[in-house]
């Protein structure tokens, strides 16, 4: 997404600014989840169909992007922006789940297609596992974003939230991390032998995180998993965590101007200008 504008224009919350309260985001009543395997996943795809989930286009609104067969299951598979190329001008958006989640391990396999849309033609192919989406159904959401594409897969975008990346001064994120989650406080934020402090260092910010690590494959299958418990989060791309971060935060509903603790919310998928496959989307609840 074009996140740099927005990033700048969310960047101070207006006291004026209407934020819809948790309550009011379902669609509908969300149906249950199918049962999960011996392993405790629980796969968000039927391979047939979307149901269970929505799609969301920047100018044309909710359910367009099925219509236009910019989403579809094909193949067992979720197949985004495989659509003919000239027929409809592209447009970004996302496809959301119908349920809110808390606790959770995401997991999803992704490939890269062949096929990029105007404006970004030449552009690094773009897309992005959102996470904790709250409130109104716009582009781009109230969310927190673990990016995919190309050569920054595990970035952090704060998009209308905000967090605190974890120290790694060695170069390692995800000390005492487990697939069932942390098992010990943040990362040590002491600051290195000799380094004066930062005012305001160690605060949530809405800023983009950037990763450390490069470890995605631009011609074949990545794991992609998201173990987000509490307000925390971590990043981790083909089984190495590249990014971690804690204090993560929503708008207040109730406080225009303050923010609360975001640990709970949607899972979409962006649409953007460039075909991915998605052969698995899975979720396991931390105990």
């Amino acid at each position: 997404m074009n996140r740099r504008n927005f990033m700048k224009a969310s960047s101070v919350v207006g006291a004026g600014t209407i934020f819809l309260p948790l309550q009011s985001l379902a669609q509908v009543a969300a149906p249950k989840l199918p049962p999960s395997g011996a392993d405790g996943w629980v796969s968000l795809l039927n391979g047939r169909d979307l149901s269970g989930w929505y799609s969301m286009l920047q100018k044309s609104g909710k359910g367009v992007a099925e219509k236009r067969n910019m989403v579809l299951m094909e193949e067992s598979m979720l197949h985004i922006m495989g659509n003919e190329e000239g027929k409809e001008p592209a447009e970004p958006g996302y496809l959301a789940t119908n349920q809110e989640f808390e606790n959770v391990h995401i997991r999803l396999e992704y490939k890269w297609g062949m096929k990029r849309f105007a404006p970004r033609t030449y552009s690094k192919r773009d897309n992005g596992l959102l996470y904790g989406l709250v409130g109104e159904d716009k582009v781009w959401p109230t969310c927190i974003e673990c990016q995919i594409e190309e050569g920054d897969v595990g970035d952090y975008f704060m998009v209308g939230t905000r967090g605190v990346q974890d120290e790694h001064f060695n170069g390692i994120f995800g000390e005492t991390l487990g697939p069932e989650g942390w098992s010990g406080p943040p990362a040590d934020r002491r600051l290195p032998l000799g380094s004066p402090p930062t005012p305001g260092k160690f605060d949530p910010s809405n800023f983009r995180k950037i990763k450390d690590g490069n470890f995605e494959m631009l011609d074949g299958w990545n794991t992609v998993e998201v173990i987000w418990q509490g307000d925390r989060s971590a990043h981790i791309i083909n089984g190495r965590a590249v990014n971690t971060a804690s204090k993560l935060e929503q708008p207040d509903p109730q406080n225009p101007g303050k923010f609360i603790p975001l640990t709970r919310g949607k899972i979409a998928i962006e649409i953007e200008y460039a075909e991915i496959w998605f052969r698995k989307i899975e979720v396991k609840f931390l105990i």
